[in-house]
């Protein structure tokens, strides 16, 4: 990690986006690599400006904090208040968190988990109560953030989860003589919030432990996951060793919140005649490598998180494969779309034959072994690929390899294209 460049760093946000934490073993960095390696993935945050690390012990730059179970080497106490992510005492909450183990003792993990997976676990009872709370900082009551709300850059849902003394007394929407307020919840009412979050995490089995080793350097993607300093962590040196973590952490970009950052293609032709949006997720799902995307039927899981209503994209006309042009030229990108193809140039939507298709003149064509799905590629012309996605047999290309819209011959990736009926998005839309 010491001699990396603005580009490997690109690629290790893009990673880190994608698989939301991620750990390399034996490595060798002072704290002022630490710091540089911070700043090229994104603007490093000064520590020393949250609560409780104002005045630290052997620190060269308030940019990094030490935390460890010794006094001699750091501040004690940090990161077992409760499950959490980090910046829950600011505006806009980090975007990365980064833990170098300078010394492991024999006990202290970091605990680990995914939020998403936390959020798709609640019943639509606890779902619908939870959307209309707002977190309120524990440490400064002015910072208050929608409990439920969408990743800044994955856009599915996640959880401001700041649990323990780093919580103060929650607020609710209400709605009141046809404006909304926010109404403190008691404390009472704020704990069983967070008693039902807590477990959820403690019941879904997901929870990763790092069982630190000197050199461990851990990236989490801050808001895709919650972490907290595990068991044993603030137990005295004499008994377990010392324990020192070197952290730093890359300023947050915005704010929480629900909206929705995607572009929507909506029209009302048959047989959608209640309205019918298509949408890309190329910028909410990422594939660090070329020859690494989702299969047919991830990507169809993917548009489902995104919007329990949606599914890959249906397109049964002319009309519906003109509107989808435009998003395929911006994306730059194959798509996957909801269809497949078992033989011929015959087209299936599920159970049922479709009557429309718009094929590359060099398409279908079993390319390499049988290839069953259907991707929209250049212009939105229609080319097979199997269903499992990247090819993994010898002598085969992963991705496919397609002269673009630009004339060159490329291989690329290739990224879900979502419909969903415009009645379950809430929100409005001219027709």
């Amino acid at each position: 990690m010491s001699d990396i460049d603005q580009k490997c760093a690109d690629k290790i946000r893009l990673e880190a986006f994608m698989h939301r934490f991620l750990v390399f073993r034996g490595q060798d960095i002072p704290g002022e690599e630490q710091v540089r390696i911070t700043s090229l993935l994104g603007s490093a945050h000064e520590e020393t400006s949250t609560p409780g690390r104002e005045k630290q012990n052997n620190i060269l730059d308030k940019r990094l904090a030490f935390l460890s179970n010794d006094p001699k080497e750091g501040l004690l106490g940090n990161g077992v208040e409760g499950w959490h992510s980090d910046g829950n005492t600011i505006d806009t909450p980090h975007l990365f968190t980064l833990l170098y183990c300078k010394k492991a003792s024999r006990l202290g993990p970091t605990l680990i988990v995914p939020l998403k997976e936390i959020s798709d676990a609640l019943s639509e009872d606890e779902r619908n109560y939870l959307e209309k709370i707002h977190f309120v900082s524990g440490f400064n009551s002015s910072i208050v953030h929608p409990l439920l709300y969408k990743h800044p850059h994955r856009n599915d849902d996640t959880v401001f989860l700041a649990l323990g003394s780093l919580s103060g007394q929650y607020l609710m929407e209400s709605e009141e003589d046809g404006g909304r307020k926010l109404v403190q919840l008691s404390k009472d009412e704020t704990q069983y919030v967070m008693d039902l979050l807590e477990s959820k995490l403690l019941s879904a089995n997901l929870i990763f432990a790092l069982n630190y080793k000197p050199g461990d350097f851990l990236i989490m993607n801050n808001q895709a996951v919650a972490h907290i300093a595990g068991p044993g962590t603030q137990l005295p040196p004499e008994v377990v060793g010392v324990r020192l973590i070197h952290r730093s952490t890359v300023q947050g970009e915005s704010k929480p919140s629900k909206e929705v950052k995607v572009n929507y293609k909506c029209a009302k032709f048959s047989p959608f005649d209640e309205g019918y949006c298509i949408f890309s997720l190329k910028d909410s799902v990422f594939y660090p490598r070329v020859g690494y995307f989702d299969s047919q039927p991830v990507a169809r899981q993917r548009c489902k998180s995104f919007n329990k209503f949606a599914d890959l994209a249906a397109i049964h006309s002319e009309e519906w494969n003109d509107l989808v042009k435009s998003i395929i030229t911006e994306k730059g990108h194959p798509h996957w779309i909801n269809a497949s193809n078992p033989q011929g140039t015959d087209i299936f939507w599920g159970e049922e034959k479709g009557h429309f298709a718009n094929w590359d003149p060099e398409q279908p064509n079993d390319h390499g072994g049988y290839e069953d799905c259907v991707v929209l590629g250049p212009f939105a012309k229609w080319y097979d690929l199997p269903c499992s996605g990247p090819k993994l047999h010898d002598k085969a290309n992963m991705a496919p390899v397609i002269v673009w819209e630009d004339g060159i011959r490329k291989m690329l990736n290739v990224y879900p294209l979502c419909g969903v009926p415009q009645k379950h998005l809430h929100i409005d839309i001219d027709l």
